[in-house]
């Protein structure tokens, strides 16, 4: 069986390591001085701490809408048999409720609510990763 593992870009996992366990990523946006701009793709952390600490306003989120969802999760759908997408914790976003109902809509997508952010988030995605390749047993990445 073919799967993939997806999140959306709170996992804040490096370019490198969602090249290296081919992970799929689907950006939150980051609203700057009323303008959106897509995580990781149109601005990164290093932007946004450059605007706050020049004087700018702080940014703030807004989660996926259904819409990014459903075609982000068909498009993975077209290559694999199944899903497994981590999102932002449900208490802090609308993400995990917007891609519940794109999910059910495309079929063979499973959404897991990682009831928290960043490297909480990473860790889970990580793991995942490694067990839907089948070429490692899960560890954590802190042990050595």
């Amino acid at each position: 069986m073919r799967i993939k593992i997806s999140a959306d870009s709170t996992c804040d996992l490096t370019k490198e390591l969602v090249q290296q366990y081919d992970i799929e990523i689907i950006p939150l946006y980051v609203n700057k001085d009323g303008v959106s701009y897509q995580d990781g793709v149109d601005i990164t952390a290093q932007d946004i701490f450059a605007h706050v600490s020049a004087g700018g306003s702080m940014c703030s989120t807004a989660a996926v809408n259904v819409e990014d969802y459903s075609r982000f999760f068909s498009r993975l759908r077209q290559e694999h048999e199944s899903v497994i997408h981590f999102t932002i914790s449900a208490s802090m976003s609308s993400s995990y409720q917007n891609a519940c109902i794109a999910a059910e809509d495309v079929g063979g997508v499973y959404v897991v609510d990682a009831e928290n952010l960043s490297t909480g988030i990473g860790q889970l995605v990580l793991e995942a990763a490694i067990m839907a390749k089948g070429d490692q047993a899960p560890r954590l990445l802190w042990q050595n």
